[in-house]
């Protein structure tokens, strides 16, 4: 870190590589590791996935599966109130061991079934659409003292009921009006004044869809021969997911028509600073083309982006990689290329189905 104005200091430095060795586990409450594993496998609904104590230490003892990047002082023995930072590390993981073995059995018993289906007007995706409990709609949780706002949702909804797409925005709520989405609107909140399930757009989110809207309206020459289709992913559970990607939920399914085939891009804005450059949401690009050989229709293509709200240059100081190489991960960045972006990723992949 340094303050804003100096100049230098930007030599890259490498972190620190170490291991838990024989004697930090020896200092380990591995009771204590293992029933905090069974609660967090429970949590998942994992039941089929057995943890042995034994099977818990021996896999500690191997260091050949992580790498763990600290201080060399953190692991030092000249303090016991270490033992607890060791401790919460073995724990972190041990949990993404499990994520990473479970999702990978996971993957082995369900790629034999994927398949290619028609998007049913039904699909939990689609909100408006009836259901046995009642009509499947946006759901906002508000004080019945907040009049104003009240009146201004009453307002929107009436709108939406005409099919008057007139612009709309509120104390932080936006309602997006994009023609090629699935359904209208898509609500964007950057405020707390409200509760919005399914939850709104964050601003990432709002941004491509705005971006994506300002493409297609300007390259009408793009288009004559393409045809644009855009549908907001739900979260887990009830949108298309893949677990070999860590049970990843791509934000939004995107289609582009051309010729009797079609492309289905999926595409996650997000930020990624926290994630590693191997990180299986980062390596989906190569996962979704797997599942593409697999299923083997050569009228659809898959492939998948990040687009990134964290500059291209952050990135590269903590993976070591030039803008290239990230690009080569069919990775954009959403703020540095603002103009480009959506141009590159609709223009560099191959061309509705969902993967079920």
């Amino acid at each position: 870190m340094k303050s804003g104005g100096l100049v230098g200091g930007d030599v890259d430095a490498a972190p620190n590589e170490a291991h838990l060795t024989a004697r930090h586990v020896a200092f380990l409450d591995v009771d204590a590791i293992t029933f905090e594993l069974e609660r967090f496998k429970a949590e998942r609904g994992w039941y089929n996935l057995n943890l042995t104590r034994q099977g818990i230490v021996e896999l500690l003892d191997d260091t050949s599966w992580y790498r763990l990047q600290i201080p060399a002082n953190e692991l030092a023995f000249d303090s016991y109130k270490r033992v607890r930072l060791w401790g919460e590390i073995a724990l972190s993981l041990l949990k993404k061991y499990a994520e990473r073995y479970y999702t990978f059995r996971k993957r082995e018993w369900e790629m034999p079934h994927l398949e290619y289906r028609e998007l049913e007007g039904d699909d939990p995706n689609f909100l408006g659409v009836k259901e046995s409990s009642g009509e499947s709609s946006y759901r906002i949780l508000i004080d019945r003292s907040q009049e104003e706002i009240v009146a201004k949702l009453e307002e929107l909804k009436a709108s939406i009921e005409k099919g008057d797409l007139r612009p709309w925005e509120f104390r932080g709520m936006k309602a997006l009006w994009f023609g090629k989405h699935l359904y209208q609107p898509l609500l964007y909140l950057d405020s707390g004044i409200v509760e919005i399930s399914p939850a709104p757009l964050n601003k990432g989110e709002r941004m491509f869809v705005e971006d994506l809207n300002a493409f297609y309206e300007n390259a009408t020459e793009f288009f004559k021969t393409r045809e644009l289709y855009l549908l907001r992913n739900l979260s887990k559970g009830r949108g298309v997911g893949f677990f070999e990607a860590g049970n990843f939920n791509p934000d939004f399914i995107l289609w582009l028509i051309e010729g009797g085939k079609q492309r289905v891009i999926f595409v996650d804005p997000k930020g990624i600073r926290n994630l590693g450059k191997d990180d299986p949401k980062i390596q989906f690009h190569d996962t979704i083309k797997e599942i593409e050989s697999r299923l083997g229709d050569a009228t659809v293509s898959l492939s998948s982006f990040i687009v990134s709200n964290t500059p291209s240059h952050t990135m590269r100081q903590l993976w070591g990689m030039d803008k290239a190489g990230m690009r080569g991960k069919n990775i954009l960045f959403q703020e540095d290329d603002k103009d480009s972006y959506v141009k590159s990723m609709l223009e560099s992949t191959d061309a509705g189905s969902v993967v079920r």
